[in-house]
């Protein structure tokens, strides 16, 4: 059994999406936030919500190239042991 490249399940899901005539969801959660047992059940919750694809962002100390929200959240984060 050949098991799909990330690259190829990320252009499986948006020509799904495509198909079906409507756009991608692909929402974003940064680990950890506004708590690590949070962003697991936010997880899930997402995925029962029938996403397409999600990005989970890994909190870091300089998210400098971010905006204030994922900044903000990165170091909610990091405070709460994420990381």
């Amino acid at each position: 059994m050949t098991v799909p490249t990330p690259n190829a399940r990320i252009a499986a899901a948006f020509e799904k999406a495509r198909a079906e005539n409507r756009a991608a969801l692909m929402p974003f959660l940064t680990a950890g936030y506004p708590t690590i047992e949070a962003s697991r059940d936010w997880l899930m919750a997402i995925v029962a919500g029938g996403a397409d694809l999600i990005e989970i962002g890994i909190p870091f100390s300089g998210p400098l190239a971010d905006g204030t929200t994922v900044q903000r959240t990165s170091q909610v984060a990091l405070e709460n042991g994420a990381g």
